[in-house]
């Protein structure tokens, strides 16, 4: 499996996808978080970070292209497994142009997706990346959150303190900065 991404004008996206030497290609648009929802739904399926319930129903992504739309559906299913299936649209939500449901390494696949989003923070930055994607923001934290975990298999380090009954959560900027410089 080989996955590329990359910015291809304000608000476009390309990203081809490979697997067993066919080659699928997307075109998502700005009007969804296409990163964004890529990254939040393997947070949402991580099993350090996510509940319960999520990893009985999995997460998903959606990316509209204006009319086509493509669905990333995730499920972790254990021991460094995922189960992914992706539906691609041309025009209606019925009758899929592309079914795909194969399981892969959570880990690898993960890695694929955190190193296309560190070659867009490089080349973009966090405010040209906001520029190009116009309504969306670098999924920053996510990114953070998920690149620490391929590293170290933990939670990102984030301090927390109860204060009259009031759980107050932090991180340390100095941390998150040299971690993003490290890059």
């Amino acid at each position: 499996m080989k996955i590329d991404y990359q910015l291809t004008g304000t608000g476009w996206a390309e990203c081809v996808f490979v697997l067993n030497d066919k080659k699928y290609t997307f075109w998502p648009g700005y009007l969804t978080d296409a990163l964004g929802e890529i990254l939040e739904a393997l947070l949402n399926i991580n099993p350090i970070y996510t509940e319960e319930c999520y990893l009985e129903d999995g997460a998903s992504a959606r990316w509209d292209a204006e009319p086509q739309e493509t669905e990333w559906k995730f499920k972790y299913l254990g021991k460094n497994q995922m189960e992914i299936e992706l539906y691609h649209y041309e025009d209606e939500r019925s009758n899929p142009e592309i079914d795909i449901k194969f399981q892969y390494s959570y880990d690898e696949f993960l890695k694929a997706w955190v190193d296309i989003s560190e070659q867009l923070l490089l080349e973009y930055g966090i405010v040209g990346y906001k520029e190009m994607w116009v309504q969306y923001e670098f999924p920053l934290s996510n990114f953070l959150k998920l690149k620490y975990y391929l590293e170290h298999h933990t939670e990102f380090p984030v301090d927390t303190k109860t204060i009259d009954e009031i759980t107050m959560k932090k991180s340390k900027i100095e941390m998150e900065l040299a971690y993003i410089k490290g890059i």
